[in-house]
């Protein structure tokens, strides 16, 4: 199996499980089970992403308690700076139209 092939099953693999999720927590089982796929392929897809990103040996940054780390392929992490907290609210709900 190709990489792309293995990236797309994992996608289809999340997705499908977000879908069922979704389905069962949603009053809406038609809108739980959309939404639940797409963040089940969202997930899946970050999760193939970070695992490709590790097997480069280049370091990754993460933030961490609002500060900017440099993470090494070791596990060492170097502090970078302090990030400044955004200035923006997200409302608490968002409506799907």
């Amino acid at each position: 199996m190709s990489k792309e092939e293995s990236n797309i099953d994992a996608l289809v693999t999340g997705g499908l499980l977000g879908a069922a999720l979704g389905a069962l927590l949603a009053k809406d089982k038609e809108e739980g089970a959309m939404i639940g796929a797409l963040l089940g392929a969202a997930i899946a897809a970050t999760a193939k992403a970070s695992e490709e990103a590790k097997k480069t040996n280049i370091p990754q940054l993460i933030e961490e308690n609002g500060n900017l780390y440099e993470l090494s392929e070791s596990g060492e992490k170097r502090f970078i700076k302090e990030l400044k907290k955004s200035e923006h609210t997200l409302p608490p709900k968002f409506k799907l139209t």
